[in-house]
């Protein structure tokens, strides 16, 4: 007589304690353009007459008795304007009533809507940030500094920090790069080079923001699927191959400029609707926020700086 097989004694069912899910883990663009929380969805802000500050009008030799020299600062005014970013998904009843362990259909759901939301925000911010129209100035290096040979990157940053700093009288603390263009830095020989005595291998981050003289390296290393549903995944980075060198401000101020903002009315929302006719629950993320390059003048923008 035959003995039973495996497929006999076992109906094959989903574990309860393991599912697969791919997820972004850092977005990063609320590092580089720090968020300033409005109330309006559209409104405007001040914004001072750079010139003015820097203008030296002062009395050199007083004479007693005489007035000091008058004078004073122009303002002027930019808009924002809220843009709603918005992912909905729809679990229905009979999806939800026969889903197995570890499946959550609703956390699932909302997770999933809040990933699409801060991808769109994390695309809007490459668009934005790394953007020939956006900076005061844009740089082709003279070798990608993926030419190990030829490449100077210490001396190309250096270069854009002067250029920074002497129109604005603010230094560069930040230098923002995709992936693509970090994986090339902190392999390059003249980093190498400088930690050659005391670090083997590759180099961190804050390793290559000393070898490069600024405060911080931001690396936007977040990927994005631009195939349609059901077509082979293409997958590539949201930040590409491009830097940008850039004053950011530790938190939003009146008094000094920074690069860009994150105009925002609130955090993401999350909500959950019922759609009868359906028999479906509908989870929805929404977010309202802008984007915007606030002092052009305060980055120096490196298009395509590796290969």
């Amino acid at each position: 007589m035959p003995n039973p097989r495996i497929g006999d004694v076992h109906i094959d069912r989903a574990i309860s304690n393991v599912a697969i899910r791919y997820t972004n883990s850092n977005f990063i663009a609320d590092s580089v353009a720090p968020v300033v929380n409005v109330e309006k969805e559209s409104d405007k802000y001040f914004t001072f007459t750079k010139g003015d500050w820097f203008r030296d009008e002062a009395d050199n030799d007083r004479a007693p008795g005489t007035r000091a020299p008058r004078g004073g600062f122009d303002l002027s005014n930019e808009n924002y304007a809220l843009k709603e970013i918005a992912q909905a998904s729809a679990i229905p009843d009979r999806i939800r009533d026969n889903a197995d362990n570890p499946l959550r259909p609703f956390e699932d759901a909302s997770e999933w809507a809040m990933q699409m939301v801060m991808l769109r925000r994390e695309r809007r911010a490459a668009s934005t940030l790394f953007n020939t129209g956006s900076w005061g100035t844009n740089k082709t290096v003279d070798n990608q500094w993926s030419d190990f040979v030829n490449s100077d990157p210490a001396t190309d940053v250096a270069v854009g920090k002067d250029t920074v700093l002497q129109n604005t009288g603010m230094a560069p603390n930040t230098l923002l790069v995709g992936q693509e263009v970090f994986k090339y830095l902190r392999m390059h020989p003249d980093a190498l080079d400088r930690y050659k005595h005391t670090q083997a291998g590759i180099l961190t981050q804050d390793q290559i923001a000393q070898w490069l003289d600024v405060d911080r390296i931001i690396v936007g290393s977040a990927i994005v699927n631009t195939a349609a549903k059901g077509a082979s995944d293409s997958m590539s980075y949201v930040w590409g191959k491009n830097a940008t060198l850039m004053y950011v401000t530790g938190n939003p101020s009146i008094s000094e400029p920074s690069g860009a903002y994150i105009f925002q009315k609130s955090a993401p929302t999350t909500k959950r609707f019922r759609e009868e006719a359906e028999a479906q629950d509908v989870v929805e993320v929404s977010l309202l926020t802008d984007i915007k390059v606030t002092s052009s003048d305060c980055g120096y923008y490196f298009p395509s700086c590796v290969a």
